[in-house]
């Protein structure tokens, strides 16, 4: 039966898969290579015990909700979410309540993952037992065969299935056309001590935040059609330095409203940056609208509203060209919130927005404006009612098992932080996770792949990286270059063992090259230290590791360190010196997640997170400062934490 293989129709396409053999009798499971799209589990057995599939609990409308994209864990929030719930109850309900399904997960327990958001779940179900794998095809079989109006995979996109983690393949629903893909090289390792792992003792499923907020329409019969608002990049700076102290109050006026396609290019909605570090912004025009006149606004009030978010989230607004940002709205899951804020505008008239988690509706109504002044033009946050939320988390480490799309030439340029412009020669950008391999498979023998690096704008030449390998099959060299090979880098790696280096690499439209030129696997993560523009090159030098700091510091306590200059090995007078690397550790016993900024005394404050702090969890990280005014650095943490900071190097031109 080993050859026999199974066809599958939807609609027009023929998809087909070959069978293994399974038996009511408890047939050994036999390991397979087949991968390729199907609508349906992806090497279905033979000689199974009946099953069953679940049940539709409602007439479903002819429209589809919004296609899925990837949402990767970006917060701590483990409480299971309703569609997750429901997800698991329907199982339960078609299979038996004796069911085992697990939904939270600690978020100091591994790398990141949805079950850390409460949207993923794991199914305990065997491939090796048949009645248990029986019941996971007739349920892969419902999930992404034809629905009832015969469209494939019709059932998961109505539930909102990010992606899929069975018997040694992936499946994601962002990617459809992919099918089913090996997971983690598991066609090489059938043996049972690596059921878990592999995915063959339980079916793991992801949700999207529409399918985990429980709205879609498998659930209420309504279709969450609306699409994301496009990326949109800025190159503005801001309009004035300062502002006046009296503000010029107008009678409301709204300038963005995201549902009725009110200040962007069609109805859409705001969501989260991706992994990829996609900058999924708004730019809203405020001058020249009601009230506000054309020209001299260096600031403007704003109401701001997030409506029907369907994740638990944070908006952020700043003004672009500013080198902060702050949360103007905490809005709970399923609801609306609104809070004011004076925000800084900038020479072509906008401010910005983004989206911590999910989607959601904005509107902004500007409720009065400030001429140029004294008053130093920061953002000033107040926000108004909103259910009472956790501090925003820095986003998680790279996942174990979570899928980024597939996008070496197709994919989309990170523009860079709020404040860094790229006029500047070296920017540090504190330390930014730029690329996890993990995401799409370990990096295959002569593989090459381009990526896209967070926080590195296309104009950058060099990228200060650090580098990471691990889960490497043999030792071996990844060579490391711009998309056509015009300048390069190489890290040797060994077998087995976790090697972390600090390095220089050339980068082209924000891209970097990577080719293992091992005959084994390894698994590599790239962070952003800094990047430099208009070919300015970078030097890295080594220092002692000198303690600097130590202290308890309570949230949004900024703690001033220095001078750094003659420390370790620091140049005392050296203008050539760019930027200092520290190693921050950091620690907290408060509940709530949160995240170290690093900056110079008197400059910019990166808009981009330094350092993380995980609650009951030590976390060492390497960040790239800029020295500000008489040799000093500013350590900011946003939630109260022990933090301790070391030199280990420093950059040069």
């Amino acid at each position: 039966m080993g050859g026999a293989v199974a066809l599958v129709a939807c609609g027009s396409l023929a998809l087909i898969a070959p069978l293994t053999s399974a038996s009511a009798s408890g047939d050994a499971w036999q390991p397979s290579t087949w991968t390729g799209p199907v609508a349906g589990p992806p090497v279905p057995g033979t000689g199974l015990p009946p099953s069953v599939a679940p049940a539709v609990l409602q007439p479903l409308p002819e429209g589809y909700d919004v296609s899925p994209t990837y949402e990767g864990q970006a917060q701590c929030d483990p409480q299971a979410k309703a569609g997750t719930q429901k997800l698991a109850d329907l199982i339960k309900a078609t299979y038996g309540q004796d069911q085992t399904v697990w939904i939270p997960r600690a978020c100091d327990v591994g790398g990141q993952s949805e079950h850390k958001e409460g949207r993923a779940l794991d199914w305990m179900t065997d491939v090796r037992k048949p009645q248990q794998r029986a019941n996971a095809e007739a349920f892969l079989g419902w999930l992404l065969g034809p629905d009832q109006f015969g469209n494939p995979y019709g059932n998961a996109m109505r539930l909102g299935v990010m992606y899929i983690g069975w018997n040694d393949r992936i499946w994601r629903g962002y990617d459809i056309e992919r099918g089913w893909t090996e997971l983690k090289g598991c066609f090489a390792t059938p043996s049972t001590g690596h059921d878990t792992v592999c995915h063959r003792d339980h079916i793991h499923i992801s949700l999207t935040w529409d399918g985990a907020s429980g709205r879609t329409s498998f659930w209420d019969g309504t279709a969450m059609d609306a699409p994301y608002c496009p990326r949109a990049r800025s190159s503005a700076s801001l309009a004035s330095p300062g502002r006046a102290a009296d503000m010029v109050p107008i009678e409301p006026v709204r300038v963005l409203a995201t549902r009725a396609a009110l200040g962007v290019p069609g109805r859409c909605r705001l969501q989260q940056d991706t992994i990829s570090g996609d900058s999924k912004r708004i730019y809203a025009k405020v001058t020249g609208m009601g009230g506000v006149p054309a020209e001299g606004v260096a600031a403007v009030a704003v109401n701001v509203a997030a409506l029907g978010a369907n994740a638990p989230s944070r908006i952020r607004i700043w003004g672009p060209g500013e080198g902060r940002s702050d949360i103007v709205v905490k809005v709970p899951m399923n609801k609306d919130a609104t809070g004011t804020a004076i925000v800084p505008v900038a020479n072509d008239g906008t401010i910005a927005l983004a989206n911590a988690a999910g989607a959601t509706d904005v509107a902004v109504d500007v409720l009065g404006w400030y001429p140029a002044g004294d008053v130093p033009n920061a953002t000033v946050g107040t926000p108004g009612e909103a259910a009472d939320m956790s501090a925003e988390a820095a986003p998680a480490p790279a996942p174990t098992f979570a899928p980024a799309p597939q996008s070496p030439p197709k994919q989309p340029q990170p523009q860079p932080a709020p404040g860094f412009e790229p006029s500047d020669e070296f920017i540090a950008v504190g330390s930014e996770m730029g690329y996890e391999s993990t995401a799409q498979g370990a990096l295959q023998p002569t593989e090459e792949r381009v990526i896209g690096l967070a926080a590195v704008p296309a104009q950058a030449t060099a990228a200060l990286v650090m580098v990471t390998t691990r889960e490497s099959t043999k030792r071996g060299k990844v060579q490391l270059s711009t998309p056509d090979k015009s300048a390069s880098a190489a890290l040797a790696y060994p077998k087995g063992q976790v090697r972390s280096s600090v390095m220089v690499v050339p980068v082209s439209g924000g891209q970097l090259a990577m080719a293992n030129t091992s005959k084994g696997t390894v698994q590599v993560r790239v962070d952003v230290l800094g990047y430099s523009v208009n070919g300015t090159p970078i030097k890295v030098r080594q220092a002692q590791g000198q303690r600097i700091a130590k202290a308890a510091l309570a949230a949004e306590t900024p703690l001033v360190v220095g001078p750094l200059t003659g420390v370790a090995g620091l140049p005392k007078r050296d203008k050539r010196v760019t930027g200092v690397i520290l190693k921050v550790t950091t620690r907290t016993k408060g509940p709530d997640a949160g995240s170290v900024r690093v900056y110079g005394l008197d400059k910019s404050a990166p808009g981009t997170r330094s350092a993380p702090v995980e609650p009951s969890l030590r976390k060492s990280s390497l960040v790239v400062t800029e020295i500000g005014t008489d040799g000093k650095v500013v350590i900011h943490p946003s939630v109260a934490a022990r933090v301790k900071v070391q030199i280990v190097g420093w950059v040069r031109r």
